[in-house]
């Protein structure tokens, strides 16, 4: 009988192109958002919210008439328990005021809500004004 012979060993499947591909973009993905956390992290952006209201045309309903607000903000810094009011100055000499408080108002974004009147406010002056907030 003849000796056994080891088998050959093989040589090591090579690793597709694919990939490869797969796995640079996935690294880089992942370091491009490690960045822009870092970045977003380190970078100073204190300071105060910076709100504004802004009213769109009002609608009539059975109970009168919504007005739907806007509040803005511009800065980075949240606001919470966003105080705007509202005033309706009638040509027949006549006030309406106003509240509206808005929960939260973040950074760079925007809460919409309203506020109801009795009267048409296309029949007279509306002034919206951003009262105060408070830091969440």
């Amino acid at each position: 009988m003849a000796p056994r012979r080891k088998p050959a060993a093989k040589a090591a499947p090579r690793t597709p192109a694919a990939e490869w591909t797969a796995a640079a973009l996935g690294l880089i993905a992942t370091l491009a958002v490690l960045a822009y956390s870092l970045w977003e992290g380190f970078t100073d952006r204190a300071g105060p919210p910076v709100l504004s209201a802004a009213s769109a045309p009002a609608s009539r309903t059975p109970g009168g008439y919504v007005v739907p607000l806007v509040v803005r903000n511009e800065s980075y810094a949240t606001a919470a328990s966003v105080e705007v009011s509202a005033t309706l100055e009638l040509s027949s000499g006549g006030r309406e005021e106003r509240r509206a408080t808005f929960t939260y108002v973040p950074g760079q974004g925007e809460a919409k809500g309203g506020v109801m009147f009795l009267n048409d406010p296309a029949r007279g002056r509306l002034t919206l004004a951003v009262e105060g907030y408070e830091e969440p």
